[in-house]
């Protein structure tokens, strides 16, 4: 009675052997129960089965510690393989792509945009040294260019409001006529004889300079005809023209009343109640040395009025009028 049971707790154990081995999932199970069985020949059977199948290392392992055989945890460290490493390689597309952004990279590095291109960020953020000092000289160039044009405007402007040559004014202040110059143009009017006659007269004539500028003129020349005789010839004296302010020009007048000229004069003036024009021409230099000595020639072309019978009355109110215009060049 008490050997019937252990033959059939053999034959159980090496019935559910080969379930065991064909059931990966059953390892432990079986194990449990050939230890608990104590039979050599099943933990023989386990190890065998642990050696063919890898993936039972495991259930294997905890099955020898169980029954504590040292070979089969000997041979299971042997089975292990050795330790791999992985190394991840770029795929495909990941190649190509690195290699199409360093392309990318190159070009923009070659093209001549390329400065521009990387000149400001995406986020408005600049932090390239080079770009900061590109800007801050583009901002200092266009800062040069609005401050020149700026500075052009304006000169032109004070040039055009300041330089431009406004019309002088003159007037007769005083005729100076000697008393013998003075009874030879009588006589040379009213009772002409066979001789020419010469009259020297000196006038003070009051000029006004509007201009902002003075002028230092030289000596003038003018000529005085009427209805195409020559009346007289007049020199001016070189003379200071201070700016917007009121000078004195001194004037020198030579006529040479011939008897041909009495005789018009005689039979033309008293139908005119003895009132004239008279036609006067001629130019001066003058020198603007506020414009770094500027040199400029002043024509002057006048039409005055005159009254012939004031000469004796009242010689300073001999010029009742005039127009004059002016021609400056260089």
């Amino acid at each position: 009675q008490v050997h019937r049971p252990n033959t059939l707790s053999l034959r159980l154990t090496t019935a559910s052997l080969p379930t065991a081995m064909a059931s990966p999932r059953s390892e432990p199970k079986n194990a449990e129960a050939a230890a608990a069985t104590g039979s050599a020949e099943a933990m023989h059977d386990l190890e065998a089965a642990a050696m063919a199948s890898p993936r039972s290392e495991p259930k294997n392992g905890e099955a020898a510690a169980a029954v504590g055989s040292a070979k089969a945890m000997h041979d299971l460290e042997a089975q292990k393989p050795p330790p791999t490493t992985v190394e991840s390689k770029p795929s495909a597309d990941e190649s190509s792509s690195g290699d199409s952004s360093n392309d990318s990279y190159g070009d923009s590095r070659d093209s001549p945009d390329a400065d521009e291109s990387n000149e400001k960020p995406e986020d408005g953020s600049v932090s390239d040294p080079k770009t900061v000092t590109k800007r801050s000289w583009r901002n200092r160039r266009n800062m040069c260019r609005l401050s020149c044009c700026s500075f052009a405007f304006i000169l032109s402007t004070l040039l055009v409001v300041f330089l431009r040559p406004h019309e002088p004014q003159w007037e007769v202040q005083k005729l100076i006529i000697p008393p013998a110059a003075l009874n030879n143009c009588i006589q040379a009017i009213m009772n002409p004889s066979g001789e020419s006659i010469k009259v020297d007269i000196d006038a003070l004539v009051d000029f006004s300079n509007p201009n902002y500028v003075g002028a230092e003129a030289d000596a003038g020349h003018l000529v005085v005809t009427w209805e195409g005789y020559e009346l007289a010839s007049v020199t001016t004296e070189r003379s200071w023209a201070a700016a917007r302010s009121h000078s004195q020009v001194v004037a020198h007048s030579t006529s040479i009343i011939t008897p041909e000229l009495g005789n018009v004069l005689m039979t033309t003036l008293p139908g005119r109640d003895y009132l004239m024009q008279v036609h006067v021409k001629g130019e001066l230099y003058a020198t603007v040395k506020s414009l770094f000595g500027l040199k400029v020639k002043v024509g002057l072309n006048c039409l005055v009025d005159a009254s012939v019978l004031l000469i004796m009355s009242d010689p300073d109110k001999l010029v009742t009028g005039h127009k004059c215009t002016y021609d400056v060049s260089l």
